[in-house]
């Protein structure tokens, strides 16, 4: 770990994975030209392991340890408290958009009933806030095992992995290792497991970084022609164990940078910033490819400014750290 606590081999995954975020939220079609699509869907299924990246990453980082009570705690206020405060926040910014323009986002109709507070706290047009929940209703369930299954809890990793890999076996893959679907659950579980049980093997590798990174270079060649989820759970361990072995990568202050703040990224990119910077660069006559990828670069810059801004003001100004519901 690094003097603030952080360890770099994470912070270097979350920071790739994050780009892989904003590509895969960046398919606009009526923005782009059939073309930028084309390009736009090869990147998606090379980054097709991004999110779970960070399932892979809160596994690594598992401590079972930890009293239940603390873990309850310390993920319902790092989770559940960003999630409701931001769904709340996305849906009123869609209310006053329909209330000026006849806007309509297609999540809910803006009318009074008893469901509207429901809808403020549970649905948003923020689709890519299922990660949150889902992490939650994970760790607190591993932590939960871990404790109901006393010094046996190495089986009980083996047999939750067991329970997915038959899961799948019966019901099928999913053809994506990302989305809301509750159908790709159980595969955000196998990633959680993966990082808790990876973790001394990354810490003292069987193998020299070299060949670690052909393994990963030849799994994301697999993932390009399979496009199997499966694969996909490969790519976050090897990435991370390419960080620990190669000092050149492991010491990008680039990635550092974003894999530190890449929780405000993923919860600030979508569905405001991202759209708004591609419709902007559309209405600038930028062309489509140039705005595809120039989309994604000013809105990683956006979040990193707006971030570091944060950061400034609150330890300046108001004397305390950046609140958990903005760090994330």
């Amino acid at each position: 770990m690094t003097k603030r606590g952080r360890i770099p081999e994470l912070d270097i995954l979350r920071g790739v994975a994050i780009v892989g975020v904003l590509v895969l939220h960046s398919s606009f079609e009526g923005r782009f030209t059939s073309e930028t699509m084309a390009v736009q869907a090869i990147m998606a299924r090379l980054f097709d392991w991004a999110v779970l990246a960070f399932f892979f990453s809160s596994g690594f980082l598992h401590d079972r340890s930890v009293p239940f009570a603390v873990v309850l705690k310390k993920r319902f206020l790092s989770l559940l408290v960003p999630f409701f405060i931001y769904n709340a926040f996305y849906n009123l910014c869609f209310f006053g958009m329909a209330a000026m323009s006849g806007f309509h986002s297609g999540a809910f109709e803006l009318k009074v009933n008893p469901q509207v507070l429901g809808m403020i706290l549970f649905q948003s047009p923020a689709f890519q806030l299922y990660f949150l929940p889902y992490l939650f209703l994970i760790s607190i369930a591993v932590s939960a095992l871990e404790k109901l299954s006393g010094r046996r809890y190495q089986w009980a990793y083996a047999a939750i992995l067991a329970l997915v890999m038959l899961f799948y076996l019966d019901r099928g893959y999913p053809q994506m290792s990302h989305g809301a679907d509750i159908y790709n659950l159980p595969i955000y579980v196998a990633m959680f497991m993966i990082g808790i049980i990876s973790r001394p093997f990354i810490e003292k590798p069987l193998a020299g970084p070299g060949v670690i990174l052909l393994a990963l270079v030849g799994v994301l060649g697999l993932l390009f022609f399979s496009r199997s989820c499966v694969v996909s759970l490969l790519v976050p361990p090897l990435l991370t164990a390419v960080a620990a072995g190669i000092r050149a990568i492991r010491q990008s202050k680039l990635l550092l940078l974003m894999g530190s703040v890449s929780g405000s990224i993923y919860v600030w990119h979508t569905p405001l910033l991202l759209p708004a910077i591609t419709r902007l660069l559309a209405g600038c006559g930028i062309p489509s490819m140039f705005n595809l990828f120039g989309s994604i670069i000013l809105t990683l810059a956006t979040c990193l400014l707006l971030r570091l801004g944060l950061d400034v003001m609150f330890v300046r100004v108001m004397k305390v750290s950046t609140p958990k519901y903005v760090t994330l």
